[in-house]
């Protein structure tokens, strides 16, 4: 007995709990990712509202839906569905809903369905017509008219918010009124407040202003307001509509010329600046001895007036036809037309050549002289101060722009991309670099800093002079401390250089050439790669600074000075006479029995080599000398 009453109160409170969880199966939660209005307006005032309305149910199923903060005299039209977005779920049939409207002013959705709608994301088209001119949503402002709508009131905020105004066609386009200007501004309630952003399209018989607003709160009623012309309504005609009409048309088509004539020359002066930009591109590798090179494989007349009617052709699409799409591609193409790419550099064999002490002053006078085009090289001072007031010109003139207009604003700042081209391609650093120019920069700090910390070292500059020429096409740098150990040939400093990404950059070395198996070759470190140098006995080893600086290298070829030079002698220091009791036992004329030996007291200092643990500051690579 004890066993079925357990039992029977196992079972009962099981029943207890399963009824009392089971409104739990029911629960749904909704959310509104996005909401596209389209107004679709008459010329008697008459609007048809369309929603597409994408919701993201969780749990379900979900009966129904209600919309609340509609138009009061909202007609329901039929056909209204509901379909998935899902993937999974792309085959799919659209489900019927049912509208309703209360007294309240909210629109109930139901699903025509008796499984409802599960989990997951969907689309809802529902259609209602209204009639704008009995709400009074239509008034006279000015010497336009005002239509104001207030959207639905969504119980979840929405994050992007769109409604598509499609208004009789007018001399006049609309537009979304301005705050900040009184004859639009005023009256405007607090609602009006946040960013609206709007585009125009005109098209045969209607005009399709589509306006945005970024994000909508919770339960918010948006106000959305158009400015258009009188004449777009039969309510608000008048005679001298018509008349208007004739003048307007004539404006449009001073516009047209007007912009016409602004791309024209906008295109123009592009061209003219492409051809200068590969003008002086081309004569920059002519002194570097290189090949120029462009992205379109084009002579440069023809290159030069492609980019400029491309440029042109953008600005008309963009502004004239309010196309941003194809102002893009046209903008992009004109880039690429314009665009430089690196100089092809082949590199020639050196012949013979004999080095020879140089003087700073008598090398060429070509070496500093600047190159041409850096006037538009980011990478020189005039070419980067211009590149940023042409920046700071299209800056203020989109601003000026977008106070007329966002959309002339963007296409404004978006042109300023044709300057990348011109002054961020061709520059001077993706150029062979000069190997005179480059390497006296560093060979005059090493000179000044070794006549200062070194002076017992003798510092010069060595020059290559191919065949019978005068000119040198190579510099290096040579230190030899003046007591030099044995077998050293001398300490040269140059500049290699390696290709990067902005260009070709140099990096310092340091080469110490030494007869093999001397005491200068044995004092290095073991570690060090050696190669053959100028001469059967002679070799090389190239070492290179922890980190390409002036100061690591100086620091390096003070080091190396320590290593490869002789201790200097001590002076000779009189001999005491050993005190014990032999020595002070014997006659002051007996010899010592410690001698001296003459050849001992002039050998040369040890030249034992060091380990390479013991000289951190030496780092090899196993490079050719030459």
């Amino acid at each position: 007995m004890g066993v079925l009453a357990r039992y029977g109160l196992a079972l009962a409170l099981a029943l207890f709990l399963g009824g009392w969880v089971a409104p739990a199966h029911a629960w749904v939660e909704t959310s509104v990712r996005s909401n596209t209005i389209t107004l679709d307006v008459g010329r008697d005032g008459q609007a048809t509202v369309t929603h597409e309305l994408i919701l993201r149910i969780r749990g379900g199923p979900l009966k129904s839906f209600a919309v609340p903060g509609v138009d009061r005299d909202a007609e329901p039209l039929p056909n209204a569905t509901v379909s998935s977005t899902g993937s999974a779920q792309a085959g799919s049939v659209d489900l019927p809903l049912l509208l309703a409207v209360d007294d309240q002013g909210t629109l109930k959705l139901e699903v025509d369905h008796e499984r409802g709608l599960r989990r997951g994301t969907y689309l809802m088209r529902f259609s209602y017509r209204t009639s704008l001119l009995a709400q009074e949503r239509l008034a006279a402002r000015g010497g336009s008219v005002l239509l104001s709508w207030v959207g639905p009131r969504l119980d979840s905020g929405v994050d992007s918010a769109k409604v598509v105004f499609r208004l009789p066609q007018a001399h006049v386009p609309p537009r979304v009124p301005d705050a900040e200007q009184p004859a639009d501004g005023a009256g405007l309630s607090e609602e009006f407040d946040g960013v609206f952003l709007s585009q125009l399209r005109r098209e045969a018989d209607v005009d399709v202003l589509e306006v945005v607003r970024p994000h909508v709160a919770k339960g918010e009623p948006v106000v959305w307001r158009v400015l258009t012309a009188p004449a777009a309504f039969d309510a608000f005609k008048t005679d001298a509509g018509p008349r208007a009409e004739a003048p307007r048309s004539e404006e449009q088509r001073d516009g047209a010329l007007w912009l016409l004539v602004a791309a024209g020359v906008a295109g123009l002066v592009y061209a003219c600046l492409v051809a200068l930009k590969a003008h002086w591109v081309s004569l920059a590798c002519q002194v570097r001895e290189a090949r120029a090179r462009s992205l379109v494989p084009l002579p440069t007349a023809l290159r030069s007036a492609l980019s400029g009617a491309l440029l042109a052709s953008a600005l008309g699409v963009g502004v004239g036809l309010d196309h941003p799409t194809g102002f893009g591609v046209l903008l992009v193409l004109a880039m690429l037309a314009a665009a430089q790419l690196g100089p092809l550099t082949r590199p020639a064999i050196r012949g013979p050549g004999t080095w020879r002490v140089v003087e700073p002053s008598g090398l060429r006078a070509a070496s500093t002289a600047p190159l041409p085009g850096r006037f538009l090289d980011t990478g020189a001072w005039p070419g980067f101060i211009l590149f940023a007031l042409s920046l700071t010109g299209f800056g203020a003139l989109a601003v000026y722009a977008f106070q007329r207009s966002a959309y002339l604003g963007m296409m404004t700042a978006l042109g300023a991309a044709c300057l990348l081209p011109l002054f961020c391609t061709g520059r001077a650093s993706e150029l062979p670099p000069d190997p005179i120019l480059r390497p006296r920069r560093l060979f005059h700090y090493l000179v000044r800093r070794l006549a200062r910390r070194r002076p017992a070292c003798d510092a010069q500059l060595l020059g290559r002079f191919p065949g019978d020429t005068n000119e040198p096409d190579e510099l290096r740098l040579a230190a030899l401390p003046r007591r030099p150990i044995r077998g050293l040939n001398a300490i040269e400093v140059c500049v290699e250089y390696h290709l990067t990404g902005p260009g070709r950059r140099g990096a310092p070395c340091v080469m110490v050439r030494v007869q093999d198996e001397s005491p200068a070759y044995l004092a290095l470190p073991r570690g060090i790669t050696w190669t053959r140098g100028r001469g059967e006995d002679e070799r090389v080893a190239v070492l290179r600074p922890k980190l390409p600086t002036r100061a690591m290298t100086l620091a390096l070829v003070e080091r190396l000075l320590t290593l490869l030079s002789r201790p200097e002698r001590a002076e000779a220091r009189p001999k005491r006479r050993a005190h014990s009791p032999r020595a002070a036992g014997a006659p002051s004329g007996a010899p010592s029995s410690r001698t001296s030996s003459g050849a001992a007291s002039n050998a040369a200092p040890s030249s034992a080599a060091p380990s390479g643990a013991s000289h951190p500051a030496l780092s090899s690579a196993a490079s050719a000398a030459e």
